[in-house]
């Protein structure tokens, strides 16, 4: 948030009555605007502000967020929000990050821009994820963080006057109109929130136009498919279901999600389940490492030999930021996974 600078005290308190008059009539006389007006600069700003709308407040997670204006310096933790910071061309702002970039999925004036910004130290949560010292964050002067709900404390960094924004699949109650089966209209929404915060709502609109024009066409019918996260060197399975981006990346490429009737957008279930639901195709969503791998790790998992997918030899990996959380990286998703079913035959 921006610090406004304080404006200045009077000059001496032990002045006669004399002096002051001469003084107030001085300051008439001459062109000097005196100390406690704005200055220029200072008037331009604000007007500028103004004109993009600031400042601004948004509704996230049950919490509101409010920037005075455009935000500047940004700590990204994960990755997740960095396609859609890279389509508003603000990946500038990022002035600390907590994890290394994934290969292959940005521009290479991203990874350029990127490869030179401190790494903030991590903890680890039940779920994997990062989780920041306040420490860590306030040493890098931010005036956003974007991090999951879980990932650092809201209250506090509010109270210290920094914003925080959540990516919408982060939030950690949700709410009836996340917990609904995903559309792209996610997507949308998640690049317009971010143009709000950063003073850039008109890049906003078009890049939104732009990416609505390259999703809707209909892909013919490719059967069923689970799209499974393998952890714990494959004894833990987690299925992405209806509210997550899986179901409509699914849906684009010709996939039926199985498990789209899930009100949860990932979760933990057995393999006995997920024999049950019997998907045609399997896929893979992996964060690290290289897809061969992911494919071993889960074909080694117990039990997933009963999978008519694995008999037929229908796995595939893809990279998890292909379908969820909503980002610009999701519209280009049914085309990946088009590609990696083409060649299943």
């Amino acid at each position: 948030m921006r610090r406004h600078p304080t404006r200045r005290a009077a000059a001496a308190l032990a002045v006669s009555a004399l002096a002051l008059a001469a003084l107030s009539a001085c300051a008439a006389g001459s062109g000097t605007a005196p100390a406690s007006a704005p200055t220029d600069a200072a008037a331009d700003s604000a007007a500028a502000d103004a004109a993009a709308g600031f400042p601004v407040t948004i509704e996230n997670c049950g919490s509101e967020v409010t920037l005075d204006s455009p935000a500047q310096r940004i700590v990204l933790v994960n990755n997740d929000e960095l396609p859609n910071l890279e389509a508003l061309g603000a990946v500038d702002r990022i002035v600390a990050v907590t994890s290394p970039l994934q290969p292959g999925l940005y521009a290479d004036a991203t990874y350029s821009a990127l490869e030179a910004q401190s790494v903030l130290s991590t903890e680890k949560n039940a779920t994997g994820g990062s989780v920041v010292s306040q420490e860590s964050i306030l040493g890098a002067e931010p005036d956003l963080v974007i991090a999951p709900e879980n990932a650092v404390d809201r209250a506090a960094l509010t109270a210290s006057g920094i914003a925080v924004y959540t990516p919408s699949a982060y939030c950690a109650d949700p709410g009836p109109e996340l917990s609904g089966t995903a559309t792209f209209d996610r997507v949308w929404s998640e690049v317009r929130t971010l143009g709000a915060l950063l003073g850039e709502s008109g890049t906003a609109e078009q890049v939104v136009a732009d990416a609505t024009s390259t999703v809707g066409a209909v892909a013919p019918d490719g059967g069923t498919a689970a799209a499974l996260y393998v952890s714990s060197g494959g004894s833990v399975l987690s299925p992405y279901g209806g509210p997550s981006m899986v179901t409509p990346v699914f849906a684009a490429a010709g996939l039926t999600n199985v498990y789209a009737d899930s009100g949860e957008r990932v979760f933990d279930a057995n393999v006995e389940d997920i024999i049950s639901r019997d998907p045609a195709t399997i896929v893979l969503l992996y964060s690290s490492g290289d897809p061969q791998s992911t494919v071993d790790s889960f074909l080694g998992a117990p039990g997933v030999a009963g999978l008519s997918a694995v008999r037929d030899q229908r796995v595939i990996a893809l990279p998890f930021a292909y379908t969820d959380p909503p980002s610009l990286l999701s519209v280009e998703g049914p085309a990946k996974l088009s590609g990696l079913l083409s060649a299943l035959g």
